[in-house]
C-alpha cells in the first residue's frame, strides 16, 4: 500500500499538467523563454522576501528592499548563500504550510547531511521533469524499468513494483554469486530502460561480462555520480543501450541533462545558473516553499561563454567536474557506492571520513561529533553501514577532531580514503 501511495504522489494529474507545461517550452522562442524565467524568478524572490524569515532577515541585513529586485538581471544584487550559512536554518527558510512540509536530507561528501524541505507540489515538479527528460529519449512512464539506486540494502536481493512496472535490484549484492539470478530477472522483465548510479551500472556490466551474459536494454539513465567515458564505452555496446546522464543535487537547485548528442543542457525553468571558475551559483525555481536563491554548489562546470543571459537558456557546457563516485570494496567482489547515504538521519555528527586500506583490514571510520552525540546515534550509524555493506566487513569508529581528517591539496574533502593514502 505504501508503494502505491508514493507512486500516485509522484504520478498524478498535477504531474502531467506540469510535464505538459515543460514540454511546451520546446516550441517557444528565446525571448519568450527568458520572459518566463523572469516571471518565475520574481515570483520566487517575492515569496521568499515576504514569507521566509531567513530571507527577510538576510535581505534586510544587506539593505535590500522588495522593490529593488524587478528583473532577472538584478540577481547579482542578492548575497550568495552556501551550505554552512543555511545549516540549521531550514525551518526559517521554509515558506509554506507546516502540514505540507516534507523532509529530505542531502548526501554530500562531508558525512554531515543538510536538511531541506519539499512540498507535495515540488515533488510533482521533480517527477514531471524526470518524465519529460526520459520521454525526450523515448521512454514512457510505466514501461518496464530496472532500477539500481540504493533502494534495497544487502538484506534483500530484489523487489518488483507492479504499479510502476519497476524491478529494483540491490546494489550491494551485485556480485558473482547473484549475477545469474539478476540476469534471469532482467531477461524476464524485458526492460525498455535502466536507471542507476554509474558505478552500479558499471559493476552490473562487469559481472555479466565475466559470464558472457548478454542483455539488451535500449535506454540507460544515470545520475548522482560522475559518468566516465570509459564506463560509457564498455556499457553501451554490451547492453546495446544509449546512456543519458542527469546532473543535479538533492537541494534541487540545478538540473542539467544530456540531449541526443550527449551534450548537457539545462532543464527548462528548473533553475538559474551562474557558472564561475570554481563553483556554480544556483537559484531554484521549482520549490517556491523552500527557495534556495543564489546557492553555491562547489562542483566545477566549464562553459564556452560566461554570458549570464545566454547561460540561463542555452549554455554551451564543455565539462562537469567534481562528482566522483567513491565506493567501498567488499570481500565477495561487490562494490558499494554512495556510502554517504548511511550518514543520513544521524544527529550531532559534524563530519566523517572512511579509510579502507584493503579489503581484508578493518574499515576505519573517523567521526567528528558534538557533545550530544551518543551510543544510540553510533549504533544507528553502524546499523546503516551494515545494511549497505553486509556483516562480513569489520567496522571501527574513531572519534577525533576536525583537523585530524585528511584534506587533499587543491581538492575537495573526500569521504572515502583508500589504499595507502593515510
Amino acid at each position: 500500500m505504501n508503494n502505491i501511495v508514493k507512486y500516485f504522489a509522484k504520478n498524478n494529474l498535477i504531474t502531467k499538467q506540469i510535464e505538459n507545461y515543460i514540454s511546451e517550452s520546446d516550441q517557444l522562442d528565446k525571448q519568450t523563454i527568458l520572459t518566463n524565467y523572469n516571471k518565475i524568478f520574481i515570483k520566487t524572490f517575492r515569496k521568499a522576501y515576504r514569507d521566509s524569515n531567513f530571507y527577510n532577515n538576510l535581505y534586510r541585513k544587506y539593505d535590500i528592499k522588495l522593490n529593488d529586485i524587478n528583473d532577472i538581471s538584478d540577481l547579482y544584487k542578492l548575497p550568495i548563500i552556501n551550505r554552512d550559512s543555511i545549516k540549521n536554518e531550514e525551518n526559517n527558510i521554509y515558506a509554506g504550510l507546516r502540514f505540507l512540509k516534507l523532509k529530505a536530507l542531502t548526501s554530500g561528501t562531508s558525512g554531515s547531511p543538510l536538511t531541506v524541505y519539499r512540498s507535495p507540489i515540488s515533488i510533482n515538479y521533480e517527477s514531471a521533469y524526470v518524465r519529460y527528460f526520459r520521454l525526450l529519449h523515448g521512454f514512457k512512464n510505466g514501461e518496464p524499468l530496472v532500477s539500481i539506486r540504493g533502494k534495497l540494502d544487502k538484506n534483500k536481493l530484489f523487489e518488483y513494483s507492479k504499479i510502476s512496472n519497476t524491478l529494483y535490484l540491490s546494489s550491494p549484492n551485485i556480485n558473482s554469486k547473484n549475477i545469474d539470478q539478476y540476469y534471469r530477472l532482467i531477461k524476464e522483465l524485458k526492460p525498455k530502460a535502466i536507471e542507476a548510479f554509474p558505478s552500479y551500472l558499471f559493476k552490473l556490466y562487469n559481472e555479466l561480462s565475466k559470464k558472457d551474459l548478454s542483455i539488451n536494454i535500449p535506454l540507460a539513465f544515470t545520475s548522482s555520480e560522475m559518468l566516465y567515458e570509459f564506463q560509457r564505452e564498455k556499457i553501451e555496446p554490451y547492453f546495446k543501450t544509449k546512456i543519458y546522464d542527469w546532473y543535479g543535487n538533492v537541494e534541487r537547485t540545478i538540473g542539467l541533462v544530456q540531449n541526443k548528442e550527449k551534450k548537457y543542457t539545462p532543464l527548462p525553468f528548473y533553475s538559474i545558473n551562474e557558472f564561475e571558475n570554481d563553483k556554480v551559483i544556483t537559484t531554484s525555481l521549482n520549490n517556491i516553499h523552500f527557495p534556495l536563491i543564489r546557492y553555491q554548489v562547489d562542483d566545477v562546470i566549464k562553459v564556452n561563454k560566461n554570458d549570464f543571459i545566454s547561460n540561463i537558456i542555452s549554455p554551451e557546457i564543455i565539462s562537469i567536474k567534481g562528482r566522483i563516485g567513491e565506493t567501498i570494496d567488499l570481500k565477495d567482489g561487490g562494490k558499494v557506492g554512495c556510502i554517504d547515504h548511511a550518514f543520513k538521519g544521524i544527529n550531532h555528527l559534524e563530519q566523517a571520513q572512511i579509510y579502507q586500506k584493503c579489503i581484508e583490514e578493518v574499515l576505519i571510520i573517523k567521526l567528528v561529533v558534538h557533545e550530544a552525540f551518543n551510543k544510540i546515534e553510533e549504533n544507528k550509524l553502524r546499523s546503516n553501514l551494515i545494511n549497505m555493506l553486509g556483516d562480513e566487513i569489520d567496522i571501527e569508529f574513531i572519534y577525533c577532531a576536525l583537523n585530524e581528517l585528511i584534506f587533499f591539496k587543491n581538492e575537495k574533502f573526500r569521504l572515502i580514503i583508500k589504499g595507502e593514502n593515510y
